[in-house]
């Protein structure tokens, strides 16, 4: 299983962390809790989440790099809902995983961030069911789009005594698109699985 002490979301191309003293530990929240409440959040319809809005404005404007432009009409949709743009789309038929964030740390390391998926070019889900953090319990490692109606992702998992780099832990769930009143809506598909 993987073991992650690398940054999350690893093709995102992005360097980025809190400002922390090498002794810093995890931080209590965001929580993973919900990966193990075996409950799905997504509904069918929904409406993409709003990006939430920053304190302060954030950091994104000094993190340039880790950001991009949209090419599609699903990455269109989640800038009208607030989110920046990061990381590639993935596609498979007619299915796009996007991801957005809506701020950045110091290193410019993805805060409140999240991965929306969209089915024929409607949204049909997120992978977690609230925006993430980098370096938090439960934030996504990674994401693979492999089939159509299929989609694997792994998240950290912190104990109280972890260093913020390396989680000693993680969980790995799937997701299937499934039909619900006859409209498509992504299913996480229950237990997920740990690793060390």
């Amino acid at each position: 299983m993987i073991k992650s002490c690398a940054f999350p979301i690893a093709s995102l191309l992005v360097s980025s962390s809190m400002l922390v003293t090498p002794a810093s530990f995890a931080q209590t929240g965001p929580s993973g809790a919900w990966l193990d409440s075996q409950t799905n959040w997504n509904q069918a319809p929904s409406a993409i989440p709003r990006a939430p809005q920053i304190q302060g404005g954030g950091n994104l404007a000094n993190c340039q790099l880790g950001r991009r432009s949209a090419a599609l009409p699903e990455d269109r949709l989640v800038e009208a809902a607030g989110w920046s743009l990061m990381g590639a789309a993935q596609i498979f038929g007619k299915t796009t995983l996007v991801s957005g964030m809506a701020n950045a740390d110091g290193m410019c390391r993805p805060l409140t961030y999240q991965v929306f998926v969209f089915s024929g070019g409607q949204f049909i889900g997120t992978l977690s069911p609230m925006p993430m953090d980098s370096r938090t319990d439960g934030s996504l490692v990674d994401a693979n789009l492999y089939r159509e109606d299929y989609i694997g992702a792994s998240f950290n998992r912190y104990k109280p005594e972890d260093a913020l780099c390396c989680a000693s832990g993680s969980s790995r769930l799937t997701y299937e698109i499934k039909q619900e009143n006859n409209r498509p809506v992504l299913v996480p598909q229950w237990p997920a699985s740990s690793g060390q």
